[in-house]
């Protein structure tokens, strides 16, 4: 074999072995914090495994999914986490793309009207959390100190169910649609302008250019947004347990921090894995829908 050949040959060896090389260090960091966690709490959850147990748990089957059949904090805590998947994920949805949208059109200072929607972003949750508890509070809060300067009476704000999870819900999409709409910001700007040029030419107006090229177009982006959010909004914990911890009556408590209090409070880790999985199971099935109606739309 010649020479050349050879050094062809370590040039294609080098082209499909150095990618794995650097995927290495993040698949090594992700298998030991994200995978072997998993597995292991599938384990537990066969298990009855508690905060305080040491050797290795018994094995008792499927006694802690039984539980859960009859767990009635834990039914209402799962209900309240689907409401605010059903009611935020198409809030975030819609306000993500409205304001991407805007922010794509000819107008002065771009840039910092991206910037300030941007902003809440890069603010911890805790701190979010904090800054809408300083705001909606019934004691010191500024909304409330508004609406006394205007001459009304006070809201009992977190003392409300009702207030206490819409707030929880506008503060999630206060501080998560500019994530949001960055992603909706790149796929616009990727939409060749030519399209929008040959619909204009055919008498299009803007909002029948915005149903049959803008909206098809972000396919891949709203499929990507629509699965983001709704993981998001699963794992909700810092921000509501700041907001409202919870209340009032247990209204604004959501799965994640019923597991953490049954794994940490209660020290029933196994009954808090069973949970987790069931977590994971309902995630999946929106995931899974969500790609099939995706899917569906393509072929049609």
């Amino acid at each position: 074999m010649s020479v050349k050949s050879q050094t062809y040959r370590s040039y294609l060896l080098k082209q499909k072995i150095v990618p794995y090389l650097f995927l290495t260090p993040n698949l090594i960091i992700f298998s030991i914090f994200i995978i072997l966690p998993a597995f292991i709490g599938i384990y537990y959850s066969f298990t009855n495994m508690s905060l305080f147990t040491f050797g290795t748990p018994d094995i008792i089957g499927f006694d802690n999914y039984r539980a859960l059949w009859s767990n009635e904090e834990f039914k209402a805590a799962l209900w309240n986490t689907i409401k605010l998947v059903l009611v935020t994920v198409p809030l975030m949805f819609a306000s993500s793309l409205l304001v991407a949208t805007l922010l794509v059109q000819p107008i002065k200072a771009k840039g910092f009207f991206r910037a300030i929607y941007y902003w809440p972003v890069m603010i911890s949750a805790i701190v979010v959390g904090i800054i809408w508890q300083w705001i909606l509070s019934q004691d010191f809060g500024l909304f409330n100190a508004i609406l006394t300067g205007l001459g009304f009476d006070p809201i009992r704000t977190f003392i409300n169910p009702t207030f206490a999870w819409w707030s929880v819900v506008f503060a999630i999409v206060w501080s998560r649609t500019g994530y949001y709409m960055i992603i909706f910001v790149g796929a616009l700007l990727s939409i060749p302008e030519t399209l929008y040029e040959a619909a204009e030419m055919d008498g299009a107006n803007k909002f029948q250019k915005f149903c049959f090229i803008t909206y098809p177009s972000l396919r891949a982006a709203r499929l990507m947004v629509f699965i983001l959010v709704t993981m998001e909004i699963f794992k909700i914990y810092p921000l509501v347990v700041t907001l409202t911890g919870g209340g009032p009556f247990d209204a604004t408590e959501f799965t994640v921090q019923h597991i953490y209090e049954t794994a940490f409070q209660r020290y029933n880790i196994g009954l808090a894995s069973a949970m987790s999985v069931v977590m994971l199971l309902i995630v999946t099935l929106f995931t899974g829908f969500n790609f099939f109606m995706s899917r569906r739309g393509e072929n049609k």
